[in-house]
This record gives C-alpha cells, sequence and structure tokens, in this order.
C-alpha cells in the first residue's frame, strides 16, 4: 500500500509506541525512515516520532496498522474569500513564527529522536517568543495537516456553546428594562432544576401532542398548576408575582426539546409522515421508466353537473378516476360517473387507459389521433388504494393482467403523481367553470353553486380531456433531470415526449393490451334480452349483423325472448358489446334508430329516463279523469241495462233486416250534419251550396271476406 506525506495511520500493535492515530509528516528516503506525529485529544505537547520505513511497511501488511481518517475542525474548513482580515492576520502572524523552523528537516529529525534541541530554544529567542509557543505552533501545524491554516482563530466553541449555563447570584439573561421612566418592571426570576422539570411536565401535558394548547395557554396553565400560591400572595400584596416569564418557558422549549421531537410530538403520525417529513426522496426515483408502475385514485369534482334532458335536474357532483404513469408524469386513463369510488367506476378506468383512445375521445366530440395520446398498455404493476381494490374482483380480474399494490391507509403521498393530476386539473379548469364549487371555500352570502350548473356529463368530460390532453403537453423540467435521452434528441420536457422517446427505444415495462380480453374483464357485466324489437338493455335496443343474419328478432317473436351475456361503456350508448354463444367472444352492437333520443349520451341518461318514468307512474297511478268516466260509464250500463229489460223481442227478431236497419241509422245521424254544414255554405255562398246540393257522398263499406 502506498505511503504519503499527510497520510492517517490508526497503529493497534507496534512494539515501543502507543497504539492511536499518526499522521505521516515526511519520509526520509535517505535514511529509509518516517516522521508520525500523534493526533490525540489532550492539550499536552507532543514531539514526533521516527520509524524504520520497511518496519512500517511490514506492519501495514500483518494489519497491524490501517490507514484512516480525521475530520478538520469547522474553522479551518472556509474558503480565503470567507476569512476576515483580522483572522488572516492572526494566522499569517503565527505562521510566521514558525516559517524558518518548520522546513528545517535536519530539525525535525533532531527533535523527533533527540530529547534536548537546542536549535528550538535558540530560534523562540530569535523571533523573541518562548520555545513552549513555537513548540505549540508546531504541534497545531502538524496535527492539522501542516496547513498554515491551523492557525486559524477556533471561536466555534466560544461562549460554552452546547453547554449549559449555571445561574449564581443573579437570574440569566438581560434585566427587564422599562421604556420610560414612571414604572418600575418586576425582578427577572432565577430559574432552578425544579423550574425547568415544571417546564417540561407542562409542555408535554398541555402543548407537545396533537391539538394541544398554544404556548401561550401553555404558559397559563404551568403558572395555576405549579406558582398559584405565589399569584395569590402576590395579588393580595397589590405586586407583580415572582414567577418565570413566558419568554423564558419559550427559550426553556427549545432546549429542553429537540426541533424534530417538537414536530413529531405536536402531530399525529400520520400527519407527520404526509405533511411534516423530509422530502429527500422521489415516487420517481425506483421507476425510471414508462409503464413501471401507473397510479389510479378518485376525487370528487368541485362542480356541479345537471341532465342532458332538463337543465332543471341536477345531478350533484361527479366522480372523476384518473390513472397516471409514475415515470413520466403522463394521464394515461380517464374517467367521469354519477357513481362514487368504487369498483364498477374504477374497472371504466382501467379499461379507458389500457384501449386506444381516439374512439374514446371521438364520443366526445374530440378528433385525434393516435400520437396524440399513444396509450394502450398494460404497465407492470398498478398502485391503488386499499378501498374500491382490496375486494375479490379486482384480485380475479386485474391480477393476471397487472400486478396490484396497496397504498398504506391514509397516505397519498405513496400516490403523489396522480394527486398532483387533480391539482392541476382544478387549477386549469375546474374552479373556472360555472357550478363550481372552488374546492369547498364558500364565502358567507355566496350564490349556492347548484343554481349556476349548467354543464352535463357529456360537456364536463369533453372539457376535461381537452384539459388532460394540454397537461400531457406541459413543460416539466423534472423530466429533463430524469432521462438524458430527451435532451439528446432535443424535445421539450413534457410527459407526451417522455414517452414516446422511451418507447422508441424499447425503454419501458409496457405490454400490450388485447382489446377482447380487456373488454370482457372490465367493462361492467350486464344482463340484456334479445327481443323482437331487438338487443334491450334499459330501454334501448340494439342490433348487429348477427341478429340479422340469424334471423334472431323473429325468434324471439315467435318463441319469446331470452337473456345473453353483455358488457357496456358507461361514457356511450352508442353502442354495447353481447355474447350469443358461450363459446364465442363479445360482439359490437349498435344503437337502433328507434332509440335514437340517447344517442350520443352518457349511460347513466337511459338510468335517468327510466328513473324519470318511474315517479311519473308513482305520481299519476291513474288519471282524475278516468274516475270520472268510470262513474259515467257505470251510469250509461245502468240506464242500458233498464231499457234491454223492457224490450220483448227475440234474437231473431233483433237481428232481421240488420242491413237496413244500419242504412236507417246512418241516414238518422248524418242528416243532421249535413243540413248545417249546408246552411252553413248558403250562406257564404249561395252558388256552390245549390251546385253541390245535387251530389250524392258514398260511405266507406268493408271489404268484402276471401270466399264469399
Amino acid at each position: 500500500m502506498e505511503i504519503l506525506k499527510n497520510s492517517l495511520w490508526q497503529i493497534e500493535e507496534f512494539d515501543g509506541i502507543d497504539s492511536g492515530l499518526y499522521r505521516v509528516i515526511h519520509i526520509f528516503d535517505d535514511l529509509s525512515c518516517i516522521a508520525l506525529f500523534p493526533i490525540k485529544e489532550s492539550k499536552s505537547l507532543y514531539r514526533p516520532l521516527v520509524i524504520d520505513f520497511n518496519l512500517f511497511q511490514s506492519e501495514i501488511a500483518s494489519h497491524s496498522i490501517l490507514e484512516s481518517e480525521f475530520i478538520l475542525p469547522p474553522h479551518m474548513l472556509v474558503s480565503e474569500e470567507e476569512l476576515s482580515e483580522e483572522h488572516i492576520r492572526k494566522r499569517n502572524v503565527n505562521f510566521k513564527l514558525i516559517e524558518g523552523i518548520v522546513y528545517d528537516l535536519d530539525f525535525l529529525f533532531d527533535y523527533a529522536t533527540k530529547k534536548r534541541v537546542p536549535t528550538l530554544a535558540s530560534y523562540a529567542k530569535e523571533k523573541s517568543t518562548y520555545h513552549k509557543n513555537i513548540a505549540r505552533l508546531l504541534n497545531l501545524y502538524w496535527r492539522y495537516g501542516q496547513d498554515k491554516n491551523a492557525f486559524l482563530p477556533a471561536y466555534q466553541n466560544s461562549g460554552g456553546i452546547g453547554k449549559e449555563r449555571k445561574a449564581t447570584g443573579k437570574a440569566l439573561g438581560a434585566p427587564k428594562v422599562p421604556r420610560t421612566l414612571a414604572v418600575e418592571r418586576s425582578k427577572t426570576y432565577k430559574l432552578e432544576d425544579i423550574d425547568k422539570n415544571n417546564f417540561r411536565k407542562s409542555l408535554k401535558k398541555h402543548h407537545l401532542k396533537p391539538h394541544g394548547k398554544n404556548l401561550r395557554e401553555t404558559y397559563k396553565e404551568l403558572l395555576r398548576t405549579y406558582y398559584f400560591d405565589e399569584v395569590k400572595i402576590a395579588n393580595a400584596l397589590g405586586k407583580a408575582p415572582y414567577v418565570p416569564s413566558y419568554k423564558q418557558l419559550t427559550s426553556w422549549k427549545k432546549k429542553l426539546f429537540q426541533p424534530e421531537n417538537i414536530i413529531k410530538s405536536s402531530t399525529t403520525e400520520r400527519d407527520y409522515l404526509l405533511n411534516k417529513r423530509g422530502l429527500l426522496g422521489s415516487s420517481k426515483d425506483s421507476w425510471t421508466v414508462p409503464g413501471s408502475c401507473f397510479e389510479i385514485d378518485a376525487t370528487v369534482a368541485d362542480v356541479h353537473l345537471v341532465s342532458g334532458f332538463g337543465k332543471q335536474y341536477v345531478l350533484g357532483r361527479p366522480t372523476i378516476y384518473s390513472i397516471v404513469d409514475r415515470a413520466s408524469g403522463l394521464v394515461v386513463g380517464l374517467n367521469v360517473s354519477l357513481y362514487h369510488a368504487s369498483w364498477r367506476a374504477a374497472r371504466q378506468t382501467m379499461a379507458n387507459a389500457f384501449l386506444p383512445k381516439s374512439s374514446y375521445c371521438k364520443e366526445f366530440g374530440i378528433d385525434i389521433q393516435e400520437s396524440d395520446w399513444p396509450v394502450a398498455h398494460i404497465p407492470l404493476r398498478l398502485m391503488c388504494d386499499n378501498g374500491e381494490m382490496i375486494g375479490l374482483q379486482p384480485q380475479k380480474l386485474v391480477v393476471p393482467l397487472t400486478e396490484l399494490q396497496l397504498s398504506p391507509p391514509y397516505r397519498p403521498d405513496f400516490k403523489a403523481m396522480v394527486e398532483r393530476s387533480f391539482g392541476l386539473l382544478n387549477k386549469e379548469i375546474i374552479h373556472q367553470l360555472l357550478g363550481t364549487t372552488r374546492g369547498g371555500k364558500v364565502i358567507r352570502g355566496d350564490k349556492d353553486p347548484r343554481k349556476d350548473a349548467v354543464y352535463t356529463l357529456q360537456e364536463f368530460t369533453g372539457l376535461l380531456i381537452e384539459a388532460v390532453l394540454e397537461l400531457n403537453r406541459t413543460t416539466r423540467t423534472s423530466l429533463a433531470r430524469s432521462s438524458a435521452l430527451l435532451i439528446q434528441r432535443n424535445l421539450a420536457p413534457t410527459p407526451l415526449n417522455f414517452w414516446k422517446i422511451h418507447l422508441s427505444e424499447h425503454k419501458h415495462a409496457l405490454n400490450v393490451a388485447d382489446s377482447n380480453d380487456v373488454i370482457s374483464r372490465l367493462y361492467p357485466p350486464v344482463k340484456v334480452s334479445m327481443t323482437r324489437d331487438g338487443i334491450e338493455y334499459n330501454g334501448m335496443y340494439y342490433s348487429c349483423e348477427r341478429v340479422m343474419k340469424d334471423n334472431l328478432a323473429s325468434i324471439a317473436r315467435a318463441q319469446g325472448q331470452w337473456q345473453l351475456d353483455g358488457r357496456i361503456n358507461e361514457n356511450t350508448t352508442n353502442y354495447i358489446y353481447v355474447k350469443f354463444d358461450k363459446n364465442e367472444g363479445f360482439i359490437k352492437c349498435n344503437l337502433l334508430p328507434k332509440s335514437r333520443m340517447l344517442k350520443n349520451q352518457p349511460m347513466h341518461e337511459s338510468e335517468f329516463i327510466q328513473d324519470w318514468l318511474d315517479i311519473k307512474k308513482e305520481e299519476t297511478p291513474i288519471s282524475v279523469e278516468s274516475i270520472d268516466a268510470r262513474d259515467k260509464r257505470k251510469e250509461i250500463e245502468k240506464k242500458v241495462k233498464s231499457r234491454a229489460k223492457k224490450d220483448d223481442l227475440s234474437f231473431t227478431e233483433k237481428v232481421r233486416n240488420t242491413r237496413e236497419h244500419r242504412e236507417n241509422e246512418i241516414n238518422t245521424t248524418a242528416s243532421p250534419v249535413n243540413n248545417t254544414s249546408d246552411l252553413a255554405q248558403q250562406e257564404n255562398n249561395p252558388k256552390q251550396a245549390e251546385a253541390k246540393s245535387s251530389e250524392v257522398f258514398y260511405l266507406p263499406r268493408r271489404r268484402p271476406k276471401k270466399g264469399n
């Protein structure tokens, strides 16, 4: 091992030398020996030692001597620009005292090997100082690495820093000084150990705990608990009590407790980990490529929505589900629904993240290219809450696709990227809309946001998609420091560019998603009915080539309807997926024209119509007019029955000459109508009435039956 000047060595076992730390201050090549200086904590003066070089090397080889290190004191770890002129002057003065002898190698060898060295005494006399002063300066110089900064004033421990001062005759600190001469301030309290113990107890009991009292109230509790006698006596005598002051409590709070303990004790563990712990790392540190981890979370949007079939029907605040790639910050999946945070809404969001986005955006009137949102992949793992994702259904349906990781309770910082995306959406779009609640910031006298609600779910989702596309194109400086590919290709550090460049370089952890598998696993399962009018779901009718090819509607009309397995997309009513046979996959069926009123609507609107119909049926189970009609019908029925009893004709006589009776009845009932119309025409146009009086009108006759 190489032995260098100023290197440090820990000597464990060496004949004639005490164990400890030593510094190599010189190597005598001509004498094959080295000079060592002991580095000890004692303030005593020490001399260098001279050891045979070969023997020193052999002890290193046998591990009796090990290489070590020594930390320089803080007053030496400064640059020349930071030193004051006074410190530089003192350093230079001390260095000049030894400058003429410190480079004298003969003196060094004699000083290390001889008991008496006349050279030191004569040199000290020449410098007009004591030889011990020279020896002390040499010790400092050799101890601290033979650097002239060893002579800088060491004031870092001046004033007894870190040591508790003891009060002797009077209280420590500056006395209380009145602002004017008209009053006399009370005497400063002299603190004893018992007072400090009282401080500690009061602070722990009242202040240093979650939801504890503030320091001013804690001071009052301190006086009530430990100094009440003095307060009562002083009050009776009409003078200020001789008790500790509020400033003393404030000062000793910092002395009795470490800052870290004050922070941890004043809050809960969850709040500390979430809001007060140090942020030395980042969620991106272990997930550096796209697809290594997606984060999913939900929040209730700060805006009220209305139904698309009536602005007067306020639907409340929707739930926004979002999925964000942890490495790039790209929003890879989005879903807005009226369901609360649940497995049903979460599975729809995952399906959105794993499937292409152009068709999804087109449902909301937004035309994009696949390159504008190039996400249709399954990640390596999915970080989620242990709420809706902890059940058996997510484990059964999602785990075959990707790994589920559950974050600890009340720790949204484990999903920092997706939580941040909600904040950005609020800032960019949601808090600027009509009907927004602005995050619950209600000002007294403000208008109820529900009165301003005007956006439908379809419109709100479209606005969110536009905002998400803009977020994916926004520059983020943190991305430039996490990957060199953006700089190499001279691309703006946006989540979209980060995603694209890593996929083009095959640096990702993504899997290709099979659309049929995603639809069958993640789209909400429903039961649909094959009817004569088509495939029915929620009062809407669908059809496809399979229905027409196999004439299934005709079979349902003749033999009765039957149920089929289906999958729905909560975002649109334009299509559903149906499985016609258990050995086949799901087939896309489109909405029929007879259900065109619900075209381009979210699926919840069909449920709204069903609820609306139920309400109307409950409001009017029967009409009021039907009650009067029923009474009138009974009255007529009673009248005709009484008349029938008076009729003595037989059945044969009743049905005889039916055609003649019919013609007589027509003439009887039609004559008043014709007479009335003729009189009106004669008054208006006498000539036309005279011409038409001779016309004959024939009543329509029933078609003769076939075979007659």
